[in-house]
C-alpha cells in the first residue's frame, strides 16, 4: 500500500463511519512517511508527487480535524 493509499483509503474508513480503521490507516501513512525519512528522505523530496512534509501534515491534520487523536489515557493498557 503506498502513501497514496493510506491517505486515500483512512478517508473513505471515515467517511464510511469506520472511524477506528480511519485512524489505523493514517497511523501507517505516518509511520511509511516515517520510514522514507529514516532511510534518508527530506521534507522536500516527494512520494508519490507529493512532498514528504506535506504528507505529514495531511495526516496529522487529519486525526486533528476528525477528533481521532489519542489522548494517551488508554485504559487497556492500565488493566
Amino acid at each position: 500500500m503506498t502513501i497514496f493509499d493510506c491517505y486515500t483509503e483512512c478517508r473513505l474508513a471515515l467517511k464510511e463511519g469506520h472511524a477506528d480503521t480511519a485512524r489505523d490507516l493514517a497511523d501507517m501513512g505516518i509511520l511509511k512517511v516515517a520510514q522514507a525519512r529514516e532511510e534518508g528522505m527530506g521534507v522536500d523530496d516527494e512520494i508519490d508527487d507529493v512532498r514528504v512534509g506535506l504528507w505529514l501534515e495531511r495526516f496529522w491534520y487529519f486525526l486533528e480535524n476528525n477528533n481521532l487523536m489519542l489522548d494517551g489515557e488508554l485504559s487497556y493498557l492500565t488493566r
